[in-house]
């Protein structure tokens, strides 16, 4: 194992030879390569379609008919008659009053903006996984450079005190304690490792590449809470410019239209209809080739449905029950966005403070392993007193690390939960990478 993590870090180390790819590339490659990204896009184009079929049912129709036959007619006073026929004809028809194709067509449109909202919906979740991703491949290789200088510190301390017990300074029991830290150093380290390579992978399995280098966050990131500072305020955000709550709108009014669409089929139904046809008898029988000629027929055709074995009323129905539903499902996603976005200004205000509070961590345990070691050297402190220290600075170091990296997450998670996550989200993050 130790050997595949060395060729994996010995690979990743020869990476800085290459052009490292930023937040802002990383997505751009997202678009071209995610193929779940590509499905959506493709699903939201075969749903924009479907309005202009709905329109076209309104549109005239016209159809042409045409048969040729070989006929024989034995009339029953008379010599019998074999003969070849021919006949075409066009007919037009154009709705005039179909308020189930208007209704039909109202909810087609619904539809659609309610696709166009969710497509906005899937444009943030894609800025969101690929910003996610990308971070926690920082988070998961600044881990790994925090666990590799605890293990090179602890091995230092763990070589001090075999030295100081061959003198006769120290007992048998500090060496030991000090391998039993390093040991422990040295899975967080193989952990580490399996940390990294994991977080790669994710992020490879987005933009279709091995991401190589990444641009890494630069050292004077401002870390600000998030404005306007009250949780309602990005609740109320979140219900006018959320576009999952826009697309249950959507549909909720989808739903009423197709409602409507159904109670139509009670109404009466008038076309407008045309036709020309066109007859020709190969006979010299007379009455049949007094069939032969031109026709045109223009026309109202009116349709009223008296009953249809309850079908109709089944189905209105139903669309009344799918109708109450999407006005529930409707108010279920409001009342669950509210919450998130509640619930991300919380998260997203207590990062800011705890990265502050994180960085006073560092430095504090930093003066608490001098004076440890101070204490040391003069036999005030025992080595295992040393050994707490060292583990206590590295600890702080990834809190700090955890605490910016969850900050950026949730700072996004934030502008997903109120609606204005964007890709100009990723180009502002972006310039504070190196």
């Amino acid at each position: 194992m130790r050997r595949i993590f060395a060729a994996s870090l010995f690979s990743f180390a020869l990476s800085p030879l290459c052009h490292a790819i930023d937040l802002a590339q990383s997505y751009e490659l997202a678009l071209k390569n995610d193929p779940e990204w590509a499905a959506t896009t493709l699903s939201h184009q075969a749903e924009r379609i479907k309005e202009g079929q709905n329109y076209g049912a309104m549109l005239p129709t016209v159809g042409l008919n045409a048969s040729y036959a070989k006929n024989h007619f034995a009339p029953d006073t008379g010599a019998s008659t074999s003969y070849n026929s021919a006949q075409y004809g066009l007919q037009l028809r154009q709705p005039l009053y179909r308020p189930d194709l208007w209704r039909d067509y109202q909810r087609a449109k619904s539809a659609t903006s309610a696709s166009d909202a969710n497509y906005r919906q899937k444009e943030q979740e894609l800025v969101l996984k690929v910003s996610e991703a990308y971070i926690n491949v920082l988070r998961a290789q600044e881990t790994l450079s925090t666990t590799q200088a605890e293990e090179a510190a602890l091995k230092r301390q763990q070589e001090q005190a075999q030295k100081r017990f061959e003198v006769g300074l120290i007992a048998k029991t500090d060496v030991l304690e000090a391998q039993a830290q390093l040991d422990g150093a040295v899975a967080n380290r193989i952990s580490a490792e399996v940390g990294v390579s994991s977080a790669r992978e994710a992020l490879a399995a987005i933009i279709g590449k091995d991401p190589g280098t990444l641009a890494a966050l630069r050292s004077d990131f401002v870390v600000t809470p998030p404005q306007p500072a009250s949780p309602e305020d990005w609740a109320e955000m979140a219900k006018s410019k959320n576009p999952q709550l826009a697309a249950a709108r959507m549909n909720q009014e989808a739903a009423e239209q197709a409602l409507s669409a159904q109670r139509a089929g009670h109404l009466p139904q008038v076309d407008l209809v045309a036709s020309y046809s066109n007859t020709d008898n190969k006979t010299s029988n007379f009455a049949l080739s007094s069939r032969n000629g031109n026709a045109t027929s223009v026309g109202v055709e009116l349709q009223l449905p008296l009953y249809a074995g309850g079908r109709t009323s089944n189905a209105i129905m139903q669309a009344s029950y799918l109708s109450d539903a999407a006005r529930e499902q409707t108010l279920s996603v409001e009342r669950q966005l509210t919450t998130q976005a509640r619930t991300a200004y919380l998260n997203a205000s207590a990062d800011s403070f705890r990265v502050s509070a994180r960085s006073q961590a560092v430095k504090s345990t930093e003066a608490a392993l001098a004076a440890t070691k101070a204490g040391y050297d003069v036999g005030t402190r025992n080595i295992v007193d040393v050994l707490l220290a060292e583990r206590n600075l590295y600890a702080s170091r990834r809190d700090q690390a955890n605490a910016k990296y969850d900050y950026l997450i949730n700072t996004l998670k934030l502008r997903s939960a109120s609606g204005n996550l964007s890709v100009k989200d990723i180009q502002e993050l972006n310039g504070w990478m190196q």
